[in-house]
């Protein structure tokens, strides 16, 4: 006599595919599924649970896994492989030479090591959220974690649409935000402080391009591939504005694997839409600019280089060629170690202090904002206003001016109490003086009736 089959069917039938669903006599159930593999052959995969509901998610996952494993192409290739051939054919070609490199870059040195070699399938949301917690391991910082976890959410994106994958792993990552550092006083406030301003504007007049080249920083708040890509045409002498329209910007040249084979320094558009702009600048700057104009005009009768046309570079080579930041950087530092403000002052100090100096005489931050470029006033609030221990002194002296002699006088004419003579005394006076005696003795006298009250009721 056969025997029965120990199962009950309770759902309806799943489409073709999908795999089948069935409920033990025990209250538990099974799925099985059907798949082909890439070699053609057959096989049967079971999975179980304790609901229809968890059998079904793991049917799901499994013929997701099922798909993939069909894929030749995808069974053949690591995570690495196609990470990268994304990295070369999509997002090289949807974002800048130096945002690629950066891009590139990261996958090298965060997510290759971790995911290089493992298969698509099995990057899940723990993988996924160790790799970003290394990153924090490493002491690196929560901007860091942030464009890993992007890139990665980039891609995923990019599997989901091509079914490699049936989830975004990304979704579920966390990347918490790391505890404030306590940094160097000294290294806290990033303008120059104002008792060291003149003397680095007394140094400058010992050089001749660093004067007018740090001065339209510190006086106009240029970034540095701005100042650098400034075309005299950009100048305006008559009205005191410098219009910027252009950076000055290194692009790397690769080769087929993502490798940079060199650097070419050009000029381009601006950071942001936002960093076309046009500054009015102050006479300090104007004059430096006027003097530099006059020793363009000799290195130009000297050496017949055209460094004068409007579109000629303001801050040029003295062949007019382009001057790069990192040679600029050097004659800086120079500079800087000789007059004792190496690693005090830097070139985007210079910015940071115009921005400080507007804060200064209480300009409207939204103004200040337009003035540096920044798409973002949250930006010009938070990195650049910092602040110097001067400034609490000031805010005391603020203090100080609200209550005047004046006030003072009326607030000790009110803390005299005179109608209250006990309170005059000193503390140790006050345990002798009969009017507290007594009063203390009134005290102890009502809370004796209200006891007896109480035990009356």
């Amino acid at each position: 006599m056969a025997t029965k089959k120990n199962r009950v069917i309770q759902k309806p039938r799943r489409g073709n595919g999908e795999g089948s669903i069935y409920q033990e006599k025990d209250g538990s159930w099974r799925g099985a599924i059907r798949f082909e593999q890439s070699d053609g052959t057959k096989v049967r995969k079971k999975v179980s649970g304790h609901s229809y509901e968890e059998v079904s998610k793991k049917l799901v996952e499994l013929t997701g896994k099922m798909n993939i494993l069909k894929n030749s192409n995808l069974t053949e290739k690591t995570f690495g492989d196609l990470f990268e051939e994304w990295l070369l054919i999509f997002k090289k070609s949807a974002v800048t030479p130096r945002t690629f490199e950066g891009n590139f870059r990261n996958y090298k040195n965060h997510i290759e090591p971790y995911l290089g070699k493992m298969k698509i399938e099995d990057v899940t949301v723990p993988v996924v959220q160790q790799v970003i917690n290394e990153v924090f391991a490493k002491d690196l910082s929560t901007n860091t974690a942030k464009k890993i976890k992007f890139l990665l959410n980039q891609f995923f994106e990019y599997a989901t649409d091509c079914e490699w994958v049936l989830n975004n792993p990304t979704l579920k990552v966390k990347v918490r935000n790391r505890n404030a550092k306590l940094s160097d006083s000294e290294n806290e406030y990033k303008a120059i402080p104002q008792d060291l301003r003149m003397k680095f504007i007394s140094a400058l007049n010992n050089t001749t391009l660093l004067k007018p080249l740090c001065m339209t920083a510190m006086f106009a708040g240029l970034r540095i591939g701005e100042i650098l890509a400034l075309k005299w045409e950009n100048i305006d002498f008559e009205n005191k504005t410098i219009s910027v329209e252009h950076g000055l910007t290194q692009v790397p040249i690769f080769d087929k694997k993502g490798k940079v084979l060199s650097r070419k320094t050009i000029i381009s558009d601006t950071k942001t839409a936002c960093s076309v702009r046009e500054v009015p600048v102050p006479d300090i700057l104007l004059d430096a600019l006027k003097d530099w104009e006059k020793q363009q005009w000799v290195k130009q009768q000297l050496t017949g280089a055209e460094l004068l046309k409007p579109t000629s570079i303001v801050f040029s080579n003295d062949d007019g060629s382009l001057r790069t930041y990192s040679g600029t950087r050097r004659i800086y530092d120079r500079f800087a170690k000789r007059y004792g403000f190496l690693g005090k002052i830097h070139f985007h100090t210079l910015r940071h202090t115009y921005s400080n100096m507007l804060f200064e005489a209480n300009e409207n931050p939204k103004v200040i904002q337009a003035l540096l470029g920044h798409k973002s006033v949250k930006t010009t609030l938070t990195v650049y206003n910092s602040v110097d221990k001067s400034y609490y002194k000031q805010a005391t002296d603020k203090l100080n001016d609200l209550f005047n002699t004046e006030k003072m006088a009326e607030y000790k004419e009110l803390e005299k109490k005179q109608d209250i003579p006990a309170l005059q005394k000193e503390l140790n006076e006050i345990d002798e003086d009969p009017e507290i005696l007594m009063l203390e003795k009134i005290l102890a006298e009502k809370k004796a009736q209200k006891k007896l009250h109480q035990d009356e009721m």
